[in-house]
């Protein structure tokens, strides 16, 4: 039976797309044009906190969508991708720990998104995998997603930046591609009668 979604719900994915795209490169293009001295703690967690709500909105209708195909490996990714988001949104700016151990927390929640990812590319690359309507979006997301990634923290081996923070933020900008995906997914998806 193919997956059905109510029209609030897919323009709800289509919608959440759209603001975390316009939001990333917004925030991102308002950096580059007035880098502040200071980032203010207040303001970074409550962009932090609307990333959270609009992509936790799309995740999980990701969830939704795999646990209707019941593929539970693909579900467990989706879920384990969420959690290390959430863990490195909330935990970028806070001094709670020292700094020898925010690097390896972060490092370790790194990696474990790295391998939630990878489960996530190669469980949808699989032939049976391509036969619903949705799947290669996601697919693409999550390609799109860890390649942008493996950029931003590789590009230095790469370019030689003159200004490492403003060629940082500009491969920031590219974080809202993978959002394109996630409109795709939701216009192929079969309206609810």
């Amino acid at each position: 039976m193919e997956y059905t979604i109510s029209k609030t719900n897919r323009n709800g994915i289509i919608l959440c797309s759209f603001f975390l795209i316009l939001f990333i490169l917004i925030s991102g293009l308002l950096f580059l044009i007035n880098t502040p001295a200071k980032i203010d703690i207040v303001e970074r967690l409550i962009r932090n906190v609307i990333y959270l709500i609009l992509f936790g909105y799309l995740m999980l209708a990701f969830f939704q969508y795999f646990r209707h195909y019941k593929r539970t490996i693909l579900q467990g990714s989706i879920l384990i991708i969420f959690i290390m988001e959430l863990i490195l949104k909330s935990t970028l700016f806070s001094d709670i720990f020292e700094s020898t151990w925010k690097i390896v927390g972060l490092l370790s929640v790194s990696s474990i998104w790295i391998v939630a990812t990878i489960v996530l590319i190669f469980g949808l690359i699989r032939n049976e995998a391509k036969v619903y309507p949705g799947m290669h979006s996601i697919r693409n997301y999550a390609i799109s997603s860890f390649l942008i990634y493996v950029f931003s923290t590789t590009y230095p081996f790469y370019l030689n930046p003159i200004n490492p923070l403003h060629t940082l933020h500009l491969i920031g900008l590219t974080s809202a591609i993978p959002f394109i995906f996630t409109i795709i997914f939701a216009m192929k998806l079969k309206l609810k009668e």
